[in-house]
């Protein structure tokens, strides 16, 4: 017994059929919907009901198939002698009446001078099955399209929800973290943040060091004793505005402690540049902390120490040095700025 291919069926009955080929339209329109007959003209003398909706049901009975579609494999096939001599042969065409976009297709003589040319949708599937509102029924109930393209959009839903609660996580870790860096009354870091930022710094290969300053509030106790804890709250946030309204937003400002507040600075010109700015930000606390009907007034003492580029100090020790800088500015009165003992120079501000 012989086994007879599809096409050798569809091509041998056409053989015997008249040139309109009135009895196989409705099996080709059935079976391969995205099919159209061409005769030895190019001309296209029928088209299956899929094939005319890539066109948006415009007229292309008797249009030149080469102003519809374009081969682009195998190259320089633009007649139908062309099309002929690569019959059965897989086929990429283009469409340039959908941006063209690329199908797979094969041609079969259908004798008597005509071919039949079937199309696959191919990659683009979903863009084109989108762009000519293609349904289920435009489809061979044998075709295996429908299902591939259910595979593909459920695929495309459990992406989207993943990359969705991907993003929720992401966001949720980002915020944690910035809670875990951040100090919940002032907003500025934390000592959690600022042991990280001096761990990077110290870890710089280069770079021209850096300045830690310690900030400790003066008569800020007072405040709380005498206005109640509001009153204080609201005067480590006016701080912190006053503090980060100074620096650059290269420098870091820390809160570590009640009143005490951490600044690096990790560009800086000289010694005599660091006074300066230590000065500055102690004329901007001495000014007036307005809370409600209240005038509160507060000011600051700043120990700092300076750690060349290339340093081999510990976080521990550097936090220390500005720790005793901060205590002899303690020692010498209020409103005192003092660079640590490897670098004298202190000043004091009245």
């Amino acid at each position: 017994m012989s086994v007879v291919s599809f096409p050798d069926r569809i091509s041998s009955a056409a053989k015997t059929a008249t040139p309109d080929f009135a009895g196989l339209q409705t099996v080709f329109d059935t079976v391969l919907p995205f099919h159209c007959v061409i005769d030895r003209n190019g001309k296209l003398r029928h088209a299956g009901p899929s094939f005319r909706k890539l066109f948006l049901d415009a007229p292309v009975i008797g249009a030149d198939v080469f102003d519809l579609l374009s081969v682009r494999r195998p190259a320089g096939i633009t007649d139908f002698a062309g099309l002929l001599a690569v019959e059965r042969e897989r086929l990429t065409l283009t469409v340039p009446a959908l941006d063209n976009a690329k199908m797979k297709a094969v041609a079969v003589s259908l004798g008597q001078g005509a071919l039949l040319l079937d199309l696959s949708l191919g990659a683009g599937v979903l863009d084109i099955v989108s762009r000519c509102n293609l349904k289920n029924k435009d489809f061979s109930p044998a075709d295996p399209t429908v299902d591939m393209i259910y595979m593909m959009e459920v695929q495309s839903f459990v992406y989207q929800q993943h990359k969705t609660q991907s993003q929720k996580l992401q966001g949720a870790r980002v915020q944690a973290e910035e809670e875990a860096y951040t100090d919940a009354l002032t907003g500025l870091a934390n000592r959690r943040a600022l042991e990280s930022h001096m761990t990077r710094l110290l870890r710089r290969n280069k770079g021209k060091g850096f300045v830690l300053m310690q900030i400790d509030l003066d008569r800020f106790k007072a405040v709380n004793d005498t206005y109640g804890h509001a009153a204080g709250d609201w005067v480590l946030q006016e701080t912190a505005n006053r503090l980060r309204r100074r620096m650059r937003v290269s420098d870091l400002v820390a809160r570590v402690g009640g009143d005490e507040f951490v600044i690096i600075m990790s560009e800086f010109g000289s010694a005599d540049a660091v006074k300066t700015v230590a000065e500055r930000l102690i004329n901007d606390l001495r000014q007036v902390f307005r809370f409600k009907d209240v005038d509160c007034r507060i000011g600051a003492s700043i120990g700092a120490t300076i750690v060349a580029a290339g340093s081999e100090r510990a976080a521990e020790e550097i936090l220390a040095a500005a720790d005793r800088a901060l205590y002899t500015s303690k020692e010498r009165g209020r409103g005192v700025y003092h660079l640590n003992e490897t670098m004298p120079h202190s000043c004091h501000i009245p």
